[in-house]
């Protein structure tokens, strides 16, 4: 048996939906992209992830011959009715980026140890962030869709891609670089709130993902706690992730349908997830039921909080007023501030009182301007 024919059979016996491998050439094209794009994606250039510098993978990993890209459905199971809106699928799934202690995180831990065991120098993200829906284009195991995601036949784009760049030259695959969405379909594009989609782009400013969770003080040189009022009008209930561009989408439709059960852990944090409580954010609760699934991107617990407050104030029910005029007395600022963006979005007598209140009493400038403007709603 070759050591390809080795290394994907194991792939596959680890439960991966896929995989394939090409070769650690550089990929022009998307540096190029980058670099034109520099200002909507300083975050991923000039931030921790130095996406332009690692579309080289020898510059990062000068042994770098070869690059398996595998593949996870995480879809195989099913994704219960009271997260639908409010956390992405690929978050509720715990298989991006998992830590080792867990079983996805495990998965990939096991597949490194693997290929170290036959001799090869292994390098994977965080080390070298090569484009990965590139990378497995190039590989042959996906084609691309006008929502800029990534798709396989079978699993639609409900996958997660993991690069491994080994020092191994291997056998590769024939790339699959194209995109066979309908010609005229503009699905995903018209469905977007933001209007961050065109064809085969994006604009991440514009994302309700984006939106979510990278918009963190001191996460890039580029990016703020700040979320702009017109983008917050449309972030719906959405907390942590977005799926609407996916769920429109066509291709998708097949594996929308299938309905597999619920995983019994995933079961539980549904039940236990309240919006209310992610807002008046306890340790406890940040543990057990927000930590296990939403541990991709956030470490401040104050973004949850500023994302639920969000998310109560677009849901049109003044019941909520009471939980977000208790958060005006957080001790986070960004927390104050947006609670009382969202009150002034409800509106009626008691949201302006409570605002009022905790206007007199704010030291915080960003705070006060986000009551002021609250009270002119």
């Amino acid at each position: 048996m070759s050591l390809t024919r080795e290394i994907k059979d194991f792939a596959l016996d680890l439960g991966y939906h896929d995989v394939g491998v090409t070769t650690a050439e550089p990929f022009t094209w998307f540096a190029g992209e980058m670099e034109s794009r520099r200002e909507a994606y300083s975050w991923v250039i000039d931030g921790r992830l130095k996406m332009i510098d690692c579309a080289t993978p020898t510059s990062v990993m000068p042994s770098a011959k070869s690059i398996i890209v595998v593949v996870y459905d995480y879809a195989r199971e099913g994704f219960p009715a009271e997260l639908t809106g409010k956390l992405g699928r690929l978050y509720q799934s715990r298989s991006y980026v998992a830590p080792h202690n867990r079983i996805h995180g495990a998965r990939r831990h096991l597949y490194k140890e693997f290929l170290e065991s036959k001799g090869m120098e292994v390098t994977l993200a965080p080390n070298l962030n090569v484009p990965e829906r590139m990378a497995a284009a190039r590989a042959g195991v996906v084609t691309f869709g006008k929502n800029n995601f990534a798709y396989t036949k079978d699993a639609g784009s409900f996958i997660v891609l993991t690069p491994f760049i080994v020092d191994a030259e291997l056998e590769y695959d024939e790339p699959t670089i194209e995109a066979p969405c309908p010609e005229n379909c503009r699905l995903c594009i018209d469905a977007c709130p933001t209007g961050a989609l065109e064809p085969f782009k994006l604009d991440p400013r514009k994302c309700i993902a984006y939106n979510c969770f990278m918009s963190q003080d001191d996460y890039a040189p580029s990016t703020s706690s700040h979320i702009a009022p017109e983008i917050r009008e449309k972030m719906g209930s959405w907390i942590h992730g977005c799926d609407i561009c996916q769920e429109v989408c066509p291709r998708n439709q097949r594996k929308l349908k299938a309905n597999p059960p619920v995983n019994e852990f995933l079961a539980r944090i549904a039940a236990e997830f309240d919006l209310h409580k992610v807002l008046l954010l306890t340790d406890e609760y940040y543990e057990t039921v927000l930590r296990p699934v939403m541990y991709n991107y956030i470490r401040g617990k104050k973004y949850f909080q500023r994302n639920a407050a969000i998310a109560l104030g677009n849901s049109g029910d003044r019941l909520h007023v009471p939980y977000l005029a208790q958060a005006l007395e957080d001790p986070e600022p960004l927390v104050r501030g947006y609670s009382a963006w969202a009150l002034g979005r409800l509106g009626g007598t008691a949201a302006k009182a409570a605002v009022e209140k905790a206007l007199s009493r704010e030291t915080d400038e960003s705070a006060k301007g986000e009551m002021e403007s609250a009270l002119a709603m």
